[in-house]
């Protein structure tokens, strides 16, 4: 496979541009540089003899063509899982997409004022994405299902009607100090179907290990999950979002 690519800001800004394809899918980012047209002219001719010396582009502005391949795919995929999560509750978000499109697939990771670009296979797009995620055990507390405006309101303190067992093991959830935590979610595109997002699962981390959350027609889960459970749901909402029967 290629070597992955490493982008600073200002690259991903004039390379992005020059690819004109609009925004940088969700959910990554780009903010634009230079305070006046002048300003940013500069800026990207400054840019891209720092492109063209890095092989990143020709020197009449073309992308390399392994790069033009990932962005493209990134651009239009045909299926792609995002993610956002804080690896620390005081580090700076993780923001993550695995794509798989015509060109192949690729999984780009933004942290820290870098864009760090690498192929995957097609197929191990839920792989590329769990794998991202900082090692935890699977937590030890029990399971709880119901329905999410109860939760709500048992969280907030206020009366409900749940379970005494759902409600102390929510209180008791609920008070143990989240160490980290973030979403994630399938999407597919095609012709026929159109565009498709799946519900977000969300999951955090406290002293007990790894919880799961999702919440469908009104009801919300929190579960123990791990690795393993986390790539078995992801794989259920690719078959979902990829179904021809929705």
């Amino acid at each position: 496979m290629a070597p992955e690519r490493r982008l600073g800001p200002l690259a991903v800004d004039f390379l992005w541009e020059a690819l004109g394809v609009g925004e940088l899918p969700y959910p990554l980012e780009s903010r634009s540089h230079g305070a006046t047209v002048d300003e940013r002219d500069a800026l990207r001719r400054r840019v891209r003899e720092d492109l063209v010396a890095n092989g990143l582009i020709d020197p009449r502005g073309r992308l390399e063509p392994e790069l033009e391949d990932w962005f493209g795919t990134l651009a239009q995929p045909d299926l792609s899982i995002d993610a956002i999560f804080l690896p620390e509750l005081a580090a700076q978000p993780v923001l993550a997409l695995a794509a798989a499109g015509r060109a192949g697939a690729v999984l780009a990771v933004q942290h820290q004022q870098e864009l760090r670009l690498a192929p995957i296979q097609r197929d191990g797009l839920v792989s590329a994405i769990v794998g991202l995620l900082p090692a935890a055990p699977r937590g030890t507390e029990q399971s709880i299902s119901m329905p999410a405006e109860e939760l709500a309101l048992v969280s907030a303190g206020g009366p409900a009607r749940v379970s005494d067992v759902d409600r102390k093991s929510l209180v008791k959830l609920n008070g143990m100090a989240n160490r980290r935590g973030g979403q994630l979610a399938v999407n597919s595109r095609t012709d026929m179907r159109g565009r498709r997002r799946s519900p977000v699962l969300s999951w955090f981390d406290n002293v007990s290990g790894r919880y799961l959350t999702q919440t469908r027609d009104g009801w919300t889960t929190i579960a123990p999950t791990d690795a393993a459970t986390l790539r078995h749901r992801l794989g259920e909402l690719v078959a979902e979002v990829t179904s021809d029967r929705r």
